[in-house]
């Protein structure tokens, strides 16, 4: 989005296939089947940009569990502030630095509008990407550890065989 001084302005971002191929790796999944974002970019003072809107998608994640793939769906707020980059020891030693007071010390620092442009598809991106989970499991998905020889053995105490070697004991109770 360019830099719009006055208003409003509603915007609508759909991914093409290109770019899901993209994203998917990018994102390290099997696949990006469906991207869409509605993003409301308001003007704030000194140059700043307020987008805020939702981002939609469908991915498909492969499960850690049974290592099978399966759909799972994205529904994400957004929200961000974009402001022009400053030199700031520049504008510090002119005196033109003013505190901003709307944001608090816990709040993050805009992101830069980089060449007078926010671009929306990184964006959507950032937010698809905190939004997967780092460990899918495909419902329903249950470990069960397969069942070996050593099992009998497992419940014995690995304490017993220190506790045969304490003189006048010979039998782990």
């Amino acid at each position: 989005v360019e830099s719009a001084r006055d208003k409003k302005v509603a915007v609508a971002v759909e991914a093409d296939e290109g770019e899901r191929a993209a994203l998917a790796a990018f994102l390290g999944v099997p696949a990006v089947l469906a991207l869409t974002a509605k993003f409301e970019v308001t003007p704030l003072s000194r140059g700043r940009f307020e987008v805020a809107g939702e981002v939609k998608a469908r991915v498909m994640q492969t499960c850690v569990v049974s290592l099978e793939e399966f759909e799972t769906g994205i529904a994400e707020p957004m929200e961000a502030i974009y402001a022009p980059p400053a030199d700031e020891p520049a504008a510090k030693a002119k005196g033109r630095v003013v505190a901003d007071v709307s944001m608090s010390e816990n709040d993050d620092p805009p992101d830069p509008i980089i060449h007078g442009r926010v671009d929306l598809g990184v964006l959507a991106t950032e937010f698809v990407a905190l939004a997967l989970d780092p460990y899918p499991r495909k419902p329903a998905a249950a470990f069960e550890a397969a069942p070996t020889a050593g099992d009998a053995a497992a419940e014995v105490s690995p304490f017993a065989a220190l506790v045969k070697l304490k003189p006048g004991r010979s039998d782990p109770a």
